[in-house]
């Protein structure tokens, strides 16, 4: 069962999991994934001494005015983003195999954080922010095990931050992990429920 909603609502993403996560709490969205030049903004933001969790809410919110400026005025937008970052280091999606084997490798046996922006855009302003910062360690896995790993998932690995899916064969990598679940997938979904509530974008009925 979707529940009703008072105005159109967009994901601004096609993330196949933060689908999965709205649908699962009856949240059924168009999809709008937009197009923008993720790496530019990133090195722009860095260039500019933006934090991790700066650089994921100017993203997010780069996406969220790019999707509205091709959708009517009446819809909502969700868009979100995802900044891992190691002792200062800021990884991108790799875009290799070769590459997520050389992002796994530095972040092995290691604590990192990451940080997922998510925001809501209405009438022409965003009108909600949110960034969840879990924390992930990873064990000291083989290079047996990688080998392995990157096998098995293949090219999905580089559609992901960080070169994994914690819901799949990718939560072997951790020892340790701190902080909200749905946040590592990229959409903290009780925050967002709340801002759905708060905003009067539920129906009553779920108020």
């Amino acid at each position: 069962m979707f529940l009703p909603l008072r105005k159109p609502f967009t994901l601004a993403s096609g993330s196949k999991i933060r689908r999965e996560i709205l649908q699962h709490a009856g949240i059924s969205p168009d999809i709008k994934p937009v197009d923008l030049d993720e790496e530019a903004i990133r090195q722009d933001a860095i260039s500019k001494g933006a934090s991790p969790q700066e650089i994921a809410m100017r993203l997010a919110q780069e996406k969220a005015y790019e999707a509205a400026a091709q959708l009517s005025h009446d819809h909502v937008i969700l868009a979100a983003d995802q900044i891992l970052e190691l002792d200062g280091k800021i990884f991108s999606k790799p875009l290799s195999l070769e590459e997520a084997a050389g992002h796994l490798r530095a972040l092995r046996g290691k604590t990192h954080n990451l940080q997922t922006a998510l925001v809501l855009h209405a009438e022409g302003k965003i009108i909600w922010r949110y960034v969840s910062t879990p924390k992930l360690t990873m064990r000291l896995f083989s290079e047996s095990f990688l080998k392995h790993y990157l096998d098995v998932e293949g090219h999905e690995v580089l559609q992901s931050v960080g070169a994994y899916r914690i819901e799949a064969l990718g939560v072997h990598l951790f020892s340790h992990i701190e902080g909200d679940r749905d946040a590592i997938l990229g959409l903290p979904l009780l925050p967002l429920l709340s801002a759905l509530r708060q905003h009067h974008i539920l129906s009553d009925d779920f108020s």
